[in-house]
């Protein structure tokens, strides 16, 4: 695979993330706005939940259809392992869906803030199905390349939950209507997923010793995703013991603005690793050094300066898409933009371990950082509150992008561009200034300063030559054929 076709995907699959980013741009004032901070509160601890549970389900098997079914030719073993994993992954969803279900009334006292919440508990268990289903779906069209399927998946999925969501909650359904969103779109879109993948590939009988063969693989990473799930989310769980759910939502209502710069990863978490198998199994090691050296570098041509813009924006934003009882996050929104930044690079080094099997190595990794990012929530936030949790996320993500970049380097290292680093980042700086200066207030204004702030950035990084001449010629060429 040339590197020109690997970025004109990440083209369509960035346009995909852009669309998707605009879900939480839009449902943050409707939710935050109708429900108020406990609600937004609830919200969040429920995506919390099945955040956590969907990969369980899954037994990590998800990441045997990237890493052993995208490069296999024979239809029928594909079909087979297709068919195991989406069965042990559908009878696990639904044991586990069915206990919280069940459960729902102990759940909600525990960490719901009430037992009051219990309703909302119930409506969404079944989306853990759901979510395991869906992240099985998106892997088949990851592995297997098929990205204009890839993104139209996503795309119908965003759009229609946000429609759904907002003429619901608008409606004066509140977050039961919000919940039952949820629940209709993703049945619809997981329906149309199956017709998808039925069409290229034969469901048969399971063959379980097929998706036995893969344990040993997607097991460890088992551990990663639980330990992810804490890294990014657990923090909520521990805001919400000593601080209340009103905390949780202003907390939540930060970080999701502050994780916004993971958009401009999310393209490479979907086509870097297919594309690095491609290269690995055909022995195209400097390929694959070239994928890694400029994914590296795009992503913090446009990360780098997201984290400036939304550390000088961060007090407006809040205020014009949320309320101004959600202005005291406005730290954790800078806090955390610079940890999704550390993250996102860190996550591009883990595809090296992954390729090389060393899952275990993976999965070690990030249980040391959760245990960090555990002990240091419970030290920080009864100390310093939300801000406290936001700091513990960005130690986390700083240790975890060290270690986990001093381990891949020595599978495979591959250049990166301290030059064009300190180029972006003095051409952040500029640009933060001018948006500071300008003090934009309100929607309009903000989107004003976001443009002016975009034109400065890339002005100065061209007079500073950041952007070669091939570079740029590549990058044309890319949108062209789009």
């Amino acid at each position: 695979m040339s590197y020109k076709l690997f970025a004109q995907r990440i083209g369509l699959v960035g346009v995909t993330n852009l669309v998707i980013s605009m879900r939480g741009l839009i449902l943050i004032p409707i939710l935050t706005k109708t429900l108020g901070a406990s609600g937004y509160g609830i919200w969040s601890q429920i995506w919390a939940t099945i955040s956590l549970l969907a990969p369980f389900c899954t037994l990590g098997l998800s990441y045997a259809i990237l890493r052993f079914l995208g490069s296999e030719k024979d239809k029928g073993t594909i079909g087979k392992g297709l068919s195991s994993i989406f069965t042990i992954t559908a009878a696990i969803a639904f044991i586990i869906s069915s206990l919280m279900f069940i459960l729902s009334e102990p759940l909600a006292a525990a960490v719901f803030g009430g037992i009051d919440a219990a309703l909302y508990i119930k409506i969404s268990s079944f989306l853990i199905l759901l979510a395991a289903i869906d992240q099985l779906l998106i892997n088949y069209f990851t592995a297997f390349q098929q990205m204009k399927r890839y993104s139209s998946f996503l795309i119908l999925q965003t759009m229609g939950e946000v429609i759904l969501i907002a003429y619901l909650v608008l409606s004066g359904f509140g977050l039961s209507g919000a919940i039952i969103s949820l629940l209709v779109v993703r049945f619809i879109t997981t329906a149309l997923g199956f017709l998808w993948i039925t069409s290229d590939v034969k469901f048969c009988t399971p063959d379980f010793s097929i998706a036995k063969s893969y344990l040993p693989y997607t097991l460890p990473l088992l551990p990663t995703a639980i330990c992810y799930w804490l890294i990014n989310l657990g923090d909520r769980y521990v805001i919400g013991y000593f601080m209340g759910v009103d905390a949780v939502g202003i907390y939540s209502a930060s970080y999701g603005l502050g994780g916004l710069l993971a958009l401009f990863y999310a393209p490479l978490s979907s086509t870097l690793f297919p594309a690095m198998v491609h290269c690995y199994e055909n022995d195209k090691i400097q390929e694959l050094k070239t994928h890694l050296k400029y994914s590296l570098k795009f992503f913090t041509m446009f990360a780098i300066p997201g984290f400036f813009g939304l550390s000088v924006l961060s007090k407006s934003l809040l205020v014009t898409l949320a309320t101004s009882d959600f202005a005291e996050g406005a730290a954790v929104i800078s806090i955390v933009a610079l940890a999704t930044v550390l993250f996102s690079w860190g996550s591009i080094n883990t595809h090296v371990l992954n390729l090389f099997k060393e899952t275990k190595k993976v999965g070690l990794i990030y249980m040391a950082s959760a245990s960090i990012n555990v002990v240091m929530n419970i030290i920080l936030v009864p100390m310093i509150g939300i801000v406290g949790a936001a700091i513990a996320t960005l130690v986390t993500f700083a240790v975890h992008l060290l270690v986990i970049s001093a381990i891949s380097f020595k599978k495979i290292s591959y250049d990166v561009d301290c030059k064009f680093i300190l180029k972006s980042l003095i051409s952040s700086s500029i640009m933060a200034f001018v948006v500071w200066k300008l003090n934009p207030i309100g929607a309009v204004n903000i989107l004003i300063s976001i443009v002016v702030g975009a034109v400065v950035y890339f002005g100065v990084l061209v007079l500073l030559r950041g952007i070669t001449k091939n570079e740029y010629g590549f990058l044309r060429g890319i949108v062209k054929n789009h």
